[in-house]
């Protein structure tokens, strides 16, 4: 009976994927985008927010919307708009989503909207991982591990990886954050008193030198023609990156651009990879938080 259902399950889902695929290429990246636009930090009340979240509703609803020049001009001038007014406010990946829009803008007004979307996407993908790479080489604050090292002990969205990777245990952990709520407010106690382990200190190392690894591969495997095999391997690159990054700091609407820019060029160059980009999109919301879920779960049920 369990076989029977799960058969039934994993037809459907070929289906939607099927359906979803067979819309003109360009058409199925401006509804995703739409779609990220709509529930983007949904969960926190910013009141520049609504109009373009209004807009991106509209626009879904209304599939004369989705493909009106004037209708992304404005979602664009909303975005750039907002990031004007909040600059000092918002994190990186929220530029790189009005970069995108605004390249949806773009392409509708050329002759094969789906090429511009896929160069856009390839430019986007690279720069962003080169700048990435560079400023986390320059910086210093990677190479010694430091960086992550810190935000292991303090990050909640990182506790997971703290107690597999560090060993640190829960209470501790929640220990640093008040310790250094307690040093931000009053600096009554000194930086040293975080506690941490020697293992945290040296996957700390290892994982900053992996991110700039991965980061740099896959810019290098975005933006220069050859090697080939590098070229080829792109789409691969990029995933292992999100799995490996958002499995463990779960920032959904970054992962969700980049899946969105990645679909928009490999539906272009290599349909090979379309379902399984798309398919890790739409169920994006269900594992990317799922080991964090499953870690809230062991620390409720833990003596």
């Amino acid at each position: 009976m369990i076989a029977v259902q799960a058969g039934i399950l994993q037809h459907r889902w070929r289906r939607l994927l099927a359906k979803l695929l067979a819309q003109p290429s360009y058409l199925l990246i401006l509804q995703l985008t739409a779609v990220l636009i709509l529930l983007h930090e949904i969960d926190t009340f910013a009141w520049m927010r609504i109009p373009e979240r209004l807009l991106a509703l509209a626009m879904l609803c209304a599939p004369r919307l989705m493909q009106s020049k004037g209708a992304w001009i404005a979602l664009s001038s909303l975005l750039v708009v907002n990031n004007l007014w909040r600059w000092s406010l918002l994190v990186n990946h929220e530029y790189l989503t009005t970069y995108w829009v605004l390249a949806c803008t773009l392409a509708l007004y050329a002759p094969a909207p789906e090429k511009v979307l896929a160069w856009n996407a390839r430019l986007l993908i690279g720069l962003c991982f080169a700048l990435a790479a560079i400023w986390k080489f320059l910086a210093g604050e990677y190479l010694d591990g430091s960086f992550l090292h810190l935000t292991f002990l303090l990050d909640s969205r990182l506790a997971l990886g703290a107690f597999l990777l560090g060993g640190l245990e829960a209470d501790l952990l929640q220990q640093n954050r008040t310790l250094f709520d307690l040093l931000q407010t009053t600096g009554s106690i000194a930086p040293q008193a975080l506690q941490s382990s020697p293992r945290m200190a040296v996957m700390s190392l290892i994982l900053s030198y992996w991110t700039i690894f991965i980061e740099a591969i896959a810019a290098l495997s975005f933006l220069l023609p050859r090697p080939k095999i590098l070229t080829r391997l792109r789409y691969g690159i990029l995933l292992v990156f999100i799995f490996t990054t958002y499995t463990v700091i779960p920032v959904l609407a970054f992962g969700a651009l980049l899946l969105i820019m990645g679909l928009a060029q490999c539906m272009q160059d290599c349909p090979y990879w379309n379902s399984f980009y798309l398919g890790t999109l739409l169920l994006l919301p269900l594992w990317m938080p799922l080991p964090q879920a499953v870690w809230g779960l062991w620390l409720g049920f833990a003596p």
